[in-house]
């Protein structure tokens, strides 16, 4: 444990976190340049491949996104011809999101590039330390709160 005399900003968990965070969008959307696709874009599209006709609100709320930064993402995808909204059957003001066929068929090329840039920004773990990374990473971010973007 770290006492307050021996802590250093640059050497801690959020810090480190949030240049590693960078490192990862900086690469991830240099090569996602090609598709004219970014970052949250392709979150978005990835959540929407697992989740096709999910509502615009319902996805907003599952992704720690708000409502605005949402709708942008979605406007952008769509004029990309990658997804589509439909008014839903049972609320007029809700709108459904659907991934287009141009939008599945780009799926493992982006899906491919994701694993890329993961490989080449840790290619000093093992394997065996990239999953114990990712498994507290994600224990971590499973018991945190989420409120707000995130």
């Amino acid at each position: 444990m770290v006492t307050i005399e021996e802590f250093r900003v640059e050497e801690s968990l959020g810090h480190l976190a949030a240049k590693v965070h960078q490192i990862f969008s900086a690469q991830f959307k240099k090569e996602l340049a090609d598709y004219n696709i970014t970052p949250p874009q392709f979150g978005t599209l990835a959540f929407l491949w697992r989740h096709d006709g999910i509502s615009q609100i319902q996805l907003a709320n599952k992704m720690h996104k708000d409502r605005t930064t949402t709708s942008g993402i979605i406007d952008r995808l769509e004029k990309e011809g990658l997804v589509t909204r439909q008014g839903s059957p049972d609320d007029r003001r809700s709108h459904m999101v659907f991934v287009t066929d141009k939008g599945y068929r780009i799926r493992p090329a982006l899906e491919g590039l994701a694993l890329q840039v993961i490989l080449e920004v840790t290619h000093m773990l093992t394997g065996e330390e990239r999953e114990i990374l990712r498994l507290l990473l994600k224990k971590v971010y499973d018991n945190a709160p989420h409120e707000g973007e995130v």
